[in-house]
């Protein structure tokens, strides 16, 4: 069972990857402050929350009885995928253009003491996690089936914890990130203007457009 688990994962791996990677690279490349371990939590947190996602995704569906074969309506898939380009574009923008989240932080980190080590990286890092988790892979669908209907409880559970883990290894790469940024500053600056111009072509051309003309 965690075989079978791991290999599913695996075989998602590069669709996961294809989603992520246009919202994480230059996300990452673009951080202020690169080091190996910031880089490492940065992405940690990114992954976390798209775990997160996918709970939440799994029990809203297995609520509302969609789980009811293993294969996901590629219409209803589609539709999902929509919403997660407008969110991830949106938080892609406002990193962008500097905007603060809370309002007032910086990349250090915030003034007010309980909100010390939430920083606008970090606030985006969990929003895109969150926002791309939405996109909804016929592997991730058959695991949530398998995870809700064949595990029993914590087995299930299980399953789709060894699933989620078989797709990080395409990820791997993404923590030597640092050792270009560090020596490369300009990275950093085009970087940043990667994201402007991709949060703008997620928004608009894979979200806006198709949800409102079809």
């Amino acid at each position: 069972m965690i075989l079978e688990a791991i290999l599913l994962g695996a075989s998602t791996g590069t669709y996961c990857s294809m989603y992520c990677g246009p919202v994480l690279i230059p996300f990452l490349c673009g951080t202020e402050n690169p080091g190996y371990k910031r880089n490492a939590g940065l992405t940690g947190a990114f992954l976390a929350a798209r775990l997160v996602t996918y709970f939440i995704l799994g029990a809203v569906f297995a609520g509302l009885g969609y789980l009811v074969n293993d294969y996901i309506d590629p219409v209803f898939a589609r539709k999902l995928s929509l919403f997660a380009y407008i969110f991830s574009g949106l938080i892609l923008l406002c990193n962008s253009l500097g905007v603060r989240f809370p309002w007032g932080c910086s990349h250090n980190g915030c003034k007010v003491q309980k909100l010390r080590r939430i920083g606008n990286d970090w606030v985006t890092a969990v929003i895109a996690g969150l926002a791309v988790g939405l996109h909804i892979c016929p592997p991730l669908w058959t695991a949530m089936t398998r995870s809700i209907f064949g595990g029993h409880g914590l087995p299930g559970l299980f399953y789709f914890v060894f699933f989620y883990i078989g797709t990080l290894p395409f990820f791997i790469p993404l923590l030597g990130i640092p050792f270009f940024t560090k020596r490369v500053g300009i990275i950093r600056k085009i970087s940043r203007i990667a994201q402007f111009f991709i949060s703008i072509y997620f928004i608009y051309f894979l979200g806006l457009q198709p949800l409102i003309f079809g």
